[in-house]
């Protein structure tokens, strides 16, 4: 990402995030990320935070992998650590669970912010499946048929 690029990003994430919500790192060299804090509404009151990490590799031209820190499991106690369409999730990389967010609909005009929340919206998924057990698929539009 070039400096134009990095300061338009630090500009939109600056006035929609929460102060030291999120955090670039390594942005001088061949393997640059950003951290995010993600919180969701767990109900009743409850919040949970997630740390995202997106990798910057070749972003803005190729959509970031985005991964939580910490790897996630399912309500039946299974490892997201690998492709799963149903779960809408991806290979596990820094030993977190990969999130599908834009695929095949990437353009370099997407903000990371935008990346960011369709991964918050994935995480709210994420954490009805654990209520409910339904795959995260049953909750997207496109998976409803």
């Amino acid at each position: 990402m070039d400096y134009r690029r990095y300061q338009a990003e630090l500009q939109v994430l600056n006035q929609k995030m929460l102060p030291n919500s999120f955090k670039f790192f390594d942005m001088n060299t061949s393997n640059p990320y950003v951290l995010m804090a993600a919180v969701t509404n767990r109900g009743r009151g409850m919040r949970k935070v997630y740390t995202l990490r997106m990798d910057l590799e070749n972003f803005p031209y190729e959509a970031p992998y985005v991964s939580t820190t910490q790897l996630l499991y399912t309500k039946s106690g299974k490892a997201l650590d690998s492709a799963q369409s149903g779960m809408h999730c991806l290979w596990s990389e820094h030993g977190g669970t990969g999130i599908c967010h834009y695929g095949s609909s990437w353009n370099p005009s997407i903000s990371l912010y935008k990346v960011f929340i369709k991964c918050r919206l994935w995480l709210e998924m994420y954490e009805l499946h654990l209520q409910t057990g339904m795959p995260i698929g049953y909750y997207l539009k496109e998976d409803k048929g």
